[in-house]
């Protein structure tokens, strides 16, 4: 995992079969699509998080906005809205050492949990597992568990470039944009387009809070060593 050489790196997007796609996130009725599932790849382009602002446009292959992502670096809190303005998704973190948990809400806050994602600080051998729920829950109800992850989240997130898989399909793959300030994301075949992107811009900015906080972590773990493994998966 991490920046770990694997087989994946250089495999084209996959996306999943027809019959099984993956939807999680739900579309308001302002929009004039049914679902954010495509029969077809779609390519997004995001602006990276800095410690000054995580706020930018997502903008597909041609210029257009499709959503729009805010938050704050200090808080480690990110917001995602449709083309209309509509609140998407909502996050709460939980960081402890050189963990971070990260619920993924739908909506505004406190909106059920839809999935919940798990960074593993390790430079460039981090880890990243998402846990999908079959039916969203409520952040009172969500409680540690030892559950395989849905979806893994492999390569260099630091150097924004990597890949997720679920199973063995490719879902989707980060890249580097030939603008410095960006990276591109490519979403396979019937996968949920809006959660992919939240996905990938929460690994964004929580590996970066990770790599600007290295001594509080370290800080962390050697006063409380015990603590360290007590929530290394969310679930359901």
């Amino acid at each position: 995992m991490g920046a770990r050489t694997s087989k994946q790196d250089n495999q084209p997007v996959e996306g999943l079969p027809e019959h099984d796609p993956l939807v999680l996130i739900p579309l308001y009725r302002t929009s004039l699509r049914e679902s954010y599932v495509m029969n077809k790849k779609t390519t997004l382009k995001l602006k990276k998080n800095s410690i000054l602002s995580v706020e930018s446009d997502v903008l597909d292959s041609r210029g257009f906005y499709v959503f729009r992502k805010s938050g704050s670096f200090v808080t480690c809190s990110l917001e995602f809205r449709d083309d209309a303005g509509n609140v998407l998704a909502t996050l709460e973190t939980k960081t402890r050492c050189a963990q971070t948990v990260v619920w993924i809400k739908l909506g505004d806050a406190p909106g059920p949990v839809v999935a919940t994602l798990v960074h593993h600080y390790r430079g460039r051998s981090s880890e990243v597992s998402i846990y999908i729920h079959k039916e969203p829950v409520a952040i009172e109800m969500m409680r540690s568990t030892r559950k395989k992850p849905t979806i893994q989240a492999e390569g260099d997130f630091g150097g924004h470039q990597f890949f997720f898989k679920l199973d063995e399909n490719k879902i989707a793959q980060v890249h580097r944009n030939p603008e410095p300030q960006l990276y591109s994301l490519e979403i396979g075949p019937n996968t949920d387009i809006a959660f992919m992107t939240i996905c990938a811009a929460v690994i964004d900015l929580v590996h970066l809070r990770a790599r600007f906080t290295p001594l509080d972590f370290s800080h962390c773990c050697l006063s409380a060593p015990d603590d360290a493994d007590d929530s290394s998966d969310e679930s359901e």
